[in-house]
């Protein structure tokens, strides 16, 4: 749900892949392939490798009959597999995710080839096969957990945000870092790209490779008028503003 929240506020078009670790491992077995984690790191190559490349390295370890078994059932819907191990939690986690107003796929053929993973695994992918973000359940000191990890770049470039450049500031602490974040906090609560440098030149020279509009002085004598410096960095105008002024 977080995930597809993420996805949702920055407008990324994409589809969330589930599977379960216990669901293919049954459905391997059931074949009478034992190699089942040689089987998992293979099937985890089909994106990137296609079925063709995936099959002939299978073929050195496995019989032909058997490989073309198990490609077909990759393609089978979740009823198929009611009798297999596994089948019970994936359903579970559907369910809870449409309580969610969260639509998840099922695909078989999600391996995720890390060893560690023992329940479900799931992969956010953008409508242009993008990976966003992927994860699973594992067992970590005797407690069942699940983690998630954001490819952040993927992120950046897939989001559809406008980012509105009037919005961003930087702030320069001139001995008065504390007073700083707090001034930081209330703009980024308001909506505001901010970031604090505590050197004049440093601040300037990046607010200029940085192409940030804004930049607020705020020193001892700022401090003690209650009151900042706001330089605009395109007319190099300066102005003195009250603090209030910023909520």
């Amino acid at each position: 749900a977080l995930a597809a929240r993420i996805c949702k506020e920055l407008k990324i078009d994409s589809k969330i892949l589930v599977n379960n670790r216990k669901l293919i491992n049954s459905v391997i077995k059931s074949l009478g392939i034992s190699n089942t984690e040689f089987v998992l790191r293979e099937i985890d190559k089909i994106e990137k490798q296609g079925e063709d490349a995936v099959k002939s390295n299978m073929a050195k370890f496995i019989s032909k009959d058997k490989i073309v078994k198990l490609f077909k059932l990759l393609n089978k819907p979740l009823s198929f597999f009611k009798k297999y191990e596994g089948y019970k939690e994936i359903k579970q986690l559907i369910d809870l995710c449409e309580i969610y107003g969260v639509k998840i796929v099922f695909s078989l053929s999600l391996a995720r080839g890390l060893s560690y993973y023992n329940g479900s695994v799931f992969e956010i992918k953008s409508l242009i096969k993008e990976s966003i973000a992927a994860g699973g359940s594992y067992l970590i000191n005797g407690i069942q957990a699940s983690g998630i990890s954001f490819g952040l770049e993927r992120l950046t470039s897939l989001s559809k945000l406008k980012q509105d450049k009037e919005e961003k500031y930087l702030i320069i602490s001139i001995g008065k870092d504390k007073e700083a974040i707090k001034l930081a906090e209330k703009l980024r609560q308001k909506g505001k790209s901010c970031i604090i440098i505590d050197k004049v030149s440093k601040g300037l020279d990046y607010a200029n490779i940085k192409k940030i509009p804004f930049v607020i002085f705020l020193g001892k004598d700022e401090v003690k008028k209650k009151k900042v410096k706001l330089r605009d960095m395109k007319t190099g105008k300066e102005k003195l503003i009250s603090l209030s002024s910023f909520g």
